[in-house]
């Protein structure tokens, strides 16, 4: 019996030893079959134009056929459920915008936790917002919207994107700092929403910078300032919301990135995103992402983009306390 324990010790341990290098072995073979990446949007979206750019980077680097599966719907629920029903073993990624992880479990009823069941490995393209406005409205920063709609007989509407995204959560708190003078007009997605911007249906929108950038430098739409700390690299002329002295709109920049498992070793989820940190360092995918009117995102360490991903969550929570709205 004296010895029975000791060798219950030494045989655990070469367990441990055995699992620790299996899974470094299954990180340095991976990937050895096709890759899939799983997108919660339809062709064309913006966030399927990224997929599609670190997918030719991957099967570039890589050696492997990388292949788009586009699962839109369900508030990313369709999309979570593909990468959930495969193995976690690399081969099945998501790229999906931060706000699946960070707005949506707020404000959505899913039937799993997503921050618990899903890891964020990398940022790949940044995704700034901002406040546009109808090229006529009489505002040029954000403390006139909210001047201008408190005094105006007119009505003043703000396209709603979509539900439990943040620009739902901006507009909202716009309209409750306004005294609720701005209205929220429902829309399926941002094309929409911008032609009634121009034609003055709605005159405010909170647009991501991609979809807006080519618009104001035409003159078609105008800026009134960005959802960040710091001005986007795409419209620097655009002051920034913290510039403005309007703290409770500022936020961490959104962004569109790689979700995996989080039940995937994590040697493997470190080799992952050690491919993809390659591919957003490389100036051929960042100018490919210039060309489609993203930022490129800043490094940093997994430990920095985990404290990103709650501080967004907490200042979502934030304003929903604000605005009295139940979370999940």
């Amino acid at each position: 019996m004296r010895n029975f324990i000791p060798r219950l010790r030494a045989g655990a341990a070469v367990v441990c030893l055995g699992l620790l290098a299996a899974t470094a072995a299954q990180a340095q073979s991976w990937p050895n079959k096709p890759i899939r990446i799983i997108v919660p949007a339809p062709p064309g979206a913006i966030t399927d134009g990224v997929a599609r750019l670190v997918a030719d980077h991957l099967q570039t680097n890589l050696g492997q056929p990388v292949i788009v599966e586009n699962k839109p719907g369900g508030s990313a629920v369709i999309a979570e459920r593909a990468v959930m029903g495969a193995p976690a073993d690399g081969h099945t990624l998501m790229v999906a915008p931060s706000s699946v992880w960070t707005d949506f479990p707020l404000t959505v009823k899913t039937p799993f936790d997503v921050q618990k069941t899903f890891t964020y490995v990398s940022d790949v393209a940044n995704m700034v917002h901002m406040l546009v406005a109808n090229q006529n409205f009489p505002a040029a920063k954000l403390q006139d919207v909210l001047d201008h709609a408190r005094q105006s007989k007119d009505p003043v509407n703000i396209a709603n994107l979509t539900p439990g995204t943040r620009s739902e959560l901006l507009g909202q708190l716009l309209s409750e700092k306004s005294g609720n003078k701005i209205t929220m007009v429902p829309y399926k997605g941002s094309a929409p929403a911008i032609v009634d911007l121009m034609g003055n249906q709605v005159q405010l929108s909170f647009e991501v910078v991609t979809n807006a950038a080519s618009l104001i430098k035409a003159g078609k739409i105008k800026a009134l300032g960005v959802v960040s700390s710091t001005r986007s690299r795409l419209l620097p002329d655009v002051p920034s919301f913290s510039e403005q002295n309007m703290p409770d709109f500022v936020m961490p920049d959104a962004s569109v990135g790689v979700f995996v498992l989080s039940s995937m070793p994590a040697p493997l989820m470190q080799r992952i995103r050690q491919e993809m940190e390659k591919i957003t360092h490389s100036s051929k995918f960042q100018a490919q992402l210039t060309k489609q009117g993203f930022d490129a995102p800043p490094p940093s360490t997994q430990q920095e983009l985990q404290q990103k991903m709650i501080a967004t969550v907490e200042q979502n929570r934030k304003i929903m306390g604000t605005l009295k709205l139940a979370t999940n």
